[in-house]
C-alpha cells in the first residue's frame, strides 16, 4: 500500500502515480500516453521509477493489454483516491481563480461538426477560450479531462454530474445532387459508403446495411469518420449516412430517404457539479443550451 511514510520520504512522485493510474484505467501504454499527452518512453520511465520505489512490477505485459499485478491491485485504490483529491483541488482552484480558464468541450464527431458550424456564435456569446475535443471516448469530467461533455444516449448513472437534455439529432442517407433522378423503390446496385460493419442491432451501421440489402444497393467502402463520409458523398462516390443538420444544409447533397425515427439520438450535456458555477463554464453551458434551442427543428430533422 502507499502510506504516509512513503509519501513523505521523497521516494514517490505524484506524476509517477498519475502515470500508473492512467495506465491502469486505459489498459495500455499508448492510451495512457495519449490521455496524459506524454511520449510512450516518458510514460514508461515514470512507471519504471514507481515500480522501483515500490519494489516490484505493477503490470503484467499481455499480448494486447496490460493487466495489474497483485502489487498493482493493492495500490490502485490509494492511487485513485489521490487522483480524485488532486482533481477536486484543481477544480476548486479554477472556480476561485480570477484568471479566465480555457473551457474544454468533448463531443462526438457529429456534434463537434455542428458546433464548428456555429463556432463564431459560441465565441461571440461566451468570450471563452474554447477547445472542442472530438472523440468517441468518454473523457472523465471528474479528472478534468474536459469541462463539458455532450453525449448521445449514454448518460453515466454515477459521478457527481449535472446533466441536461439539449435536443435530438436526426440521421439519414444522402447522395450528391443529380447522382440519380429517382430514389424511390429499389436502387439497382447503387454504390453506398457504409460505416464499420457490426452485428449490433439497433445501430447506425446495422440500419445502413439492412437498408442496402433491402433496396438492392451495394457497399463499396466503409468509412468510420463523418468528415470522410461527407467528402465521399460530395464527390459522388455513393450514398452515405449523415446527420441531417449537416446534410440538409449542404447544397451539393439531397436526402435519399426520410430520416428514420430509429436513428434519432438525444444529446445530453454533462458538467461536474464543482465546475458548473465557474463563470467561463457557465457561459458556455448557457450558450450551448441557446444554440441547440435555436436549431432544434433542423437538428431533429422535423
Amino acid at each position: 500500500m502507499i502510506d504516509d511514510a512513503d509519501l513523505g520520504s521523497g521516494h514517490l512522485d505524484w506524476e509517477d502515480i498519475r502515470a500508473f493510474l492512467a495506465t491502469a484505467r486505459c489498459g495500455s501504454l499508448t492510451g495512457a500516453a495519449q490521455r496524459l499527452r506524454l511520449s510512450s518512453p516518458t510514460l514508461g520511465r515514470r512507471l519504471k521509477r514507481l515500480e522501483d520505489a515500490l519494489g516490484g512490477p505493477l503490470f503484467d505485459r499481455l499480448p494486447n493489454r496490460l493487466a495489474l499485478t497483485a502489487l498493482g491491485r493493492s495500490v490502485l485504490d490509494n492511487a485513485a483516491a489521490m487522483g480524485d483529491a488532486a482533481a477536486a483541488f484543481a477544480r476548486n482552484a479554477d472556480r476561485l481563480s480570477a484568471t479566465v480558464q480555457p473551457v474544454r468541450v468533448t463531443a462526438t464527431t457529429s456534434v463537434s461538426a455542428f458546433l464548428t458550424l456555429h463556432l463564431a456564435d459560441l465565441l461571440a456569446e461566451t468570450g471563452a477560450d474554447l477547445t472542442i475535443l472530438s472523440t468517441r471516448n468518454a473523457l472523465n469530467l471528474a479528472q478534468r479531462e474536459a469541462d463539458i461533455a455532450l453525449r448521445m444516449d449514454r448518460v453515466p448513472a454515477e459521478g457527481d454530474l449535472v446533466t441536461r437534455r439539449l435536443g435530438s439529432f436526426g440521421f439519414t442517407l444522402y447522395a450528391m445532387r443529380g447522382l440519380r433522378d429517382d430514389w424511390s423503390g429499389r436502387w439497382d446496385g447503387a454504390a453506398v459508403v457504409g460505416l464499420p460493419e457490426t452485428r449490433r442491432r439497433p445501430s447506425q451501421s446495422g440500419w445502413v446495411d439492412d437498408t442496402v440489402r433491402d433496396r438492392g444497393a451495394r457497399i463499396v467502402a466503409r468509412l468510420s469518420e463523418l468528415p470522410m463520409r461527407l467528402d465521399a458523398a460530395r464527390r459522388g462516390m455513393g450514398l452515405t449516412l449523415l446527420p441531417c443538420v449537416l446534410g440538409d444544409a449542404d447544397p451539393a447533397l439531397v436526402r435519399v430517404v426520410d430520416p428514420p425515427a430509429a436513428l434519432r439520438e438525444d444529446v445530453h450535456l454533462l458538467v461536474h457539479r464543482d465546475r458548473r458555477d465557474a463563470p467561463a463554464v457557465a457561459a458556455v453551458v448557457d450558450a450551448l443550451v441557446r444554440l441547440f434551442r435555436r436549431h432544434a427543428e433542423a437538428l431533429a430533422a422535423e
